[in-house]
This record gives C-alpha cells, sequence and structure tokens, in this order.
C-alpha cells in the first residue's frame, strides 16, 4: 500500500506510474473538472492509499485483501475524505461487458477469502436498501474504472481500476445534511458536464426504498441494465453461510471463471462430469460444499426442496444435508468447492468429545 508521494517518484517507464499519473490527471484536471469533488479532496490531502495487482488471480486478490484489511486499520486517521484505490495490469482492449464481468469476479474472489464475519447492520440481501459489500467487517462503497468507457468519461481510466471507500465516510462528510445535499448536486451537475452520455438513471443514497447500491458500482456505457434483481455479487461462498440450502441464479460461465471464483483459500475444488441423467441416490458430505454448474442441467432433491440448476446457478449444501440429484437430458458439468477440514484437528475434537 503507498500514498501519492512515494509513487510519483517512480520510474517513468514503470506501469504502476503510467496508471498513476494517468489518474491523477483525470482526478485533478480543471477543464471539464472531475465530478467527483470529495475524491479530488482526498487526493489533495493526502488522504488517498494506493495499491498495485498484476493479474486477476488468486494470489493477486489474496495480496489485495491484505492491502485493504491494512488500509482499514489506519483509514479512520486519514481522514474524512480516504479512498483505497486499486490498480490492475491487466489487458486494455476489453469490452465494458468483459471489464464488468473482471469486476464481479475481484468482489466474489475477495469475499471468499474475507476472514471476517459479515456486519450485522448490513443486510446480506443485494436488493435491499441496506446492502452493502463488506470486507473486513466493514462495510465498503465500490467504484469500478475502465479503458473501455469512453462516453461514461467518469468512470474511464487508463487501466482496470477498483475505488474502495468505506461506508462511514459518507456519515464523515455529512451527505444527509443540507450541506451533504447541496454537495451531490454540484457532484450531478459536474457529472453532466464531465460525461457524454445522459446521467445514470439508478444513482441513489444508501437507504432509500428504492435504492440498490450494486448497480451504482459498475456503471455500463449505456444507461440500461440487463437485469436490475440479479446482482452478481454471490455471498455463497463465505464460511461464515451456515443452514439450509441456498440457491443463487446465475449467467454462463465459464471453466476457468467458475474456478477463481470458488477456489477457497485453503481447501480444494471438483470438477465433475455427469452423463445424461446420471443420478445420485440420497447421501451426505462432512463439510459445507458449494457448486456452480457449467453446462447443462441438473436437479437436486432435498428433505424439503427440489432446485432445478442451469449454467451459471449455483448452491450451497451445508454439512450433513441429505440431497440427491439427476443430470438433464444432455449431462452436466460444474464445479464443486469443499470447505478445508483439517484431519488432525477434527481428531482432536473426537478425543475431547470423547474425554467429556
Amino acid at each position: 500500500m503507498f500514498e501519492k508521494n512515494e509513487i510519483l517518484n517512480w520510474n517513468e517507464k514503470d506501469w504502476k506510474k503510467k496508471a498513476f499519473v494517468n489518474f491523477t490527471e483525470d482526478l485533478t484536471g480543471k477543464d471539464p473538472k472531475f465530478p467527483c469533488i470529495f475524491g479530488t479532496s482526498g487526493y489533495h490531502k493526502n488522504e488517498l492509499r494506493f495499491d498495485f495487482f498484476q493479474k486477476i488471480d488468486m494470489e493477486s486478490i489474496k495480496l489485495l485483501g491484505q492491502s485493504l484489511i491494512e488500509y482499514l486499520k489506519i483509514a479512520k486517521d486519514l481522514g474524512s475524505y480516504t479512498s483505497f484505490v486499486a490498480f490492475f495490469n491487466i489487458e486494455t482492449n476489453k469490452n465494458v461487458e468483459e471489464y464488468e464481468k473482471d469486476f464481479w469476479q475481484v468482489l466474489n474472489m475477495l469475499h471468499r477469502i474475507d476472514e471476517s464475519p459479515w456486519p450485522q447492520e448490513i443486510s446480506k440481501d443485494t436488493n435491499n436498501p441496506q446492502w452493502e459489500f463488506s470486507f473486513g467487517g466493514e462495510p465498503i462503497f465500490v467504484v469500478c474504472n475502465t479503458p473501455a468507457h469512453k462516453l461514461r468519461k467518469s468512470r474511464s481510466a487508463s487501466t482496470f481500476m477498483i475505488t474502495f471507500q468505506p461506508r462511514w465516510v459518507f456519515d464523515e462528510i455529512g451527505l444527509l445534511t443540507p450541506k451533504g445535499e447541496k454537495s451531490k448536486k454540484i457532484v450531478r451537475e459536474l457529472l453532466k458536464q464531465y460525461d457524454d452520455i445522459a446521467e445514470y438513471p439508478y444513482l441513489g443514497s444508501y437507504g432509500d426504498p428504492e435504492n440498490k447500491e450494486w448497480l451504482q458500482y459498475f456503471i455500463s456505457e449505456t444507461n440500461e441494465v440487463s437485469n436490475i434483481e440479479k446482482c452478481p455479487f454471490h455471498q455463497l461462498l463465505n464460511k461464515n453461510s451456515v443452514g439450509k440450502v441456498k440457491y443463487v441464479s446465475g449467467d454462463n460461465i465459464s471453466l476457468e471463471q467458475a474456478v477463481f471464483e470458488l477456489l477457497p483459500e485453503t481447501g480444494s475444488v471438483e470438477v465433475q462430469r455427469n452423463t445424461p441423467l446420471r443420478e445420485h441416490k440420497t447421501h451426505t458430505h462432512p463439510t459445507n460444499e458449494t457448486l456452480l454448474i457449467i453446462e447443462g442441467e441438473i436437479t437436486f432433491y432435498t428433505e424439503n426442496q427440489k432446485i432445478s440448476c442451469k449454467s451459471g446457478d449455483r448452491i450451497l449444501l451445508p454439512a450433513n444435508t441429505k440431497h440427491s440429484s439427476i443430470a438433464g437430458p444432455n449431462g452436466c458439468l460444474y464445479i464443486i468447492a469443499l470447505e478445508f477440514v483439517n484431519p488432525e484437528i477434527e481428531k482432536t475434537k473426537e478425543k475431547v468429545g470423547a474425554a467429556l
């Protein structure tokens, strides 16, 4: 994690320095003026922190998670306009839709390695006005910028970039006060001057009955959203998820994307292919399992549920859940993520239990 003065002293040929200089020029430009006056203030006050990552893979996401935790520990000491900005050295010739998949992949992978419980005051339902992405026990508003954004210049960057802003920042700067409302109006007016496209119709305020925070995280080059009910963030894999069988519908996904999303920090993934109409009789597993469907269809049966899954859908089977399944007429390919179990710890538990 770095502050701006460190980065400005780096070699001009370094991709990190180039990405940061472009970021600085956008943020501090005068004609037109960058719309986010809060981000600009944070930059000038040296309240922003930055980090750089070579790719989107599990190793990089672990490093990102470590940097985020380090940042969250000092964020309140930095000031009221603080944010954490992550730059990624990935392809710069992707289209907006491809970058959108990358963005949600990053958030899903971050969530998988998060060791902290989901904050009790934050809804787990992405369509609830009280939902916000959380990491390290901290609710965080997230914004993505990409090289593919041309019309919506406020979401453009020379490289793939994600900004993380703690939820408490919005309280600190008083967005719900008359002064805050005035500031929001200024931002909206600047957006109209800055972007070459009409204002995004899903801009809202946290907690408002009609607001969905996730719709503001990644904004496309159009003012249309394919499905405003289906957020690409999936919370099934959090190790703190317990209880009944859970199902989330999704969109088509590749095998590589599925492995990145499901690969646990400590654990394993399996690839399984069922032949047409292959049946698995009723059985249980000793650990939590999450299944993500890649191709075909499969139907799961539990004691009181029937769940039909297609490509992109996922299902969480808590440990010891009785279930069976049957593949569709064209078979089914899916990934299984197994929660890690340390056999030595389990043996110790058994001995302690027997002693008691």
